[in-house]
Order: structure tokens, then sequence, then C-alpha cells
């Protein structure tokens, strides 16, 4: 049994872009009942984008994925010490540099995260509570969104631009 996805990578990247356009337009955003318009243009840049981006791309994810798998490890391992060592970082603090004003600091520190984290249970957050709202509303943001993706096209396009340049 043939499928859409089958004929469409079958498709020239002009023709996919098309089709991927109409994809868009079918949608109707529920904020203003209306179709959503993509040009077809749009979807071309990105399929015709050469690979490195979209393999740096990849590349990026996949080390903050090795480290928070990574680091879910060690706190599994010992939570206690996880916990020092964010810490330690976060305070500039070596802990094979470390006095006892430091130790004593850090343990103090310590135990009041973990009275905090009793207290607070599931809202807990060993992040400075600014950091965690800021995440909380850049992940609603869309205008922030919107920012970062046309700073990231605008890096694409120069990016593109110097190659072209480059090229000749």
């Amino acid at each position: 049994m043939r499928r859409q996805y089958d004929d469409f990578t079958q498709l020239k990247v002009k023709d996919m872009s098309k089709s991927i356009s109409d994809m868009t337009y079918r949608y109707i955003n529920p904020e203003n009942n209306e179709p959503t318009k993509v040009p077809y243009t749009h979807y071309e840049k990105i399929l015709n984008q050469v690979t490195e981006k979209y393999m740096a791309d990849i590349t990026s994810r996949q080390f903050l994925t090795i480290m928070y798998n990574q680091l879910t490890a060690l706190k599994k391992e010992d939570e206690r010490y996880f916990k020092e060592a964010l810490i330690c970082i976060d305070m500039g603090v070596n802990p094979k540099d470390m006095r006892i004003e430091d130790e004593i600091a850090l343990s103090f520190t310590y135990d009041c995260a973990e009275d905090s984290e009793k207290q607070d249970k599931k809202g807990f957050h060993l992040l400075n509570e600014d950091i965690v709202n800021n995440f909380e509303q850049a992940k609603k943001d869309p205008e922030l969104h919107s920012v970062y993706i046309k700073h990231d096209n605008l890096c694409d396009d120069l990016d593109n631009k110097k190659k072209d340049d480059w090229e000749r």
C-alpha cells in the first residue's frame, strides 16, 4: 500500500516546498480563523540549505543530550555530591581549593536546598527563581520565539551569502 509520504519523498525540492506550503495553508489558525500562509520559497530555502547547518544543529543537540544523560546518571549515583558540585560551579569554588569557611557554606547551602526541596516538593528548583521564571516565560512567549527565529534566519542568510562569495 503506497502512502502519500512515499510520493512526497520522490518530489524535487521546488515541488516538495510547494506541497509543504499547501499543507501549511490547510491549517486554520484558531485565533483568526484563517488559513496559515507560508510562501513555498520559505520551505525551498530550508530544504536547499547545505547540510552543514543541519549537521551542526544535530551535533549541538547530541552534545546537550550527552551532557544531560551524564548529569542525570551522576545525580542518580550520589545526589548530595551532585548538588554540592553544582553549587561549587555556580559559586566559583574549586573543591580542591576549599577552605573551612567554604566547606561550612557549602554544607549549609546544601542543607537549605534540601529543606526547601522537602517543603516545596515538585515546585523546588535548584536554579535561581529568576532563571526558572525566565525559562517558563520564554517557553510561552511567541514574540520572543519570533525574534530568535528571525535572528537564526538572518545568520543562515549571511552564512549562505559568505559561501556564495567564497565559491565565486
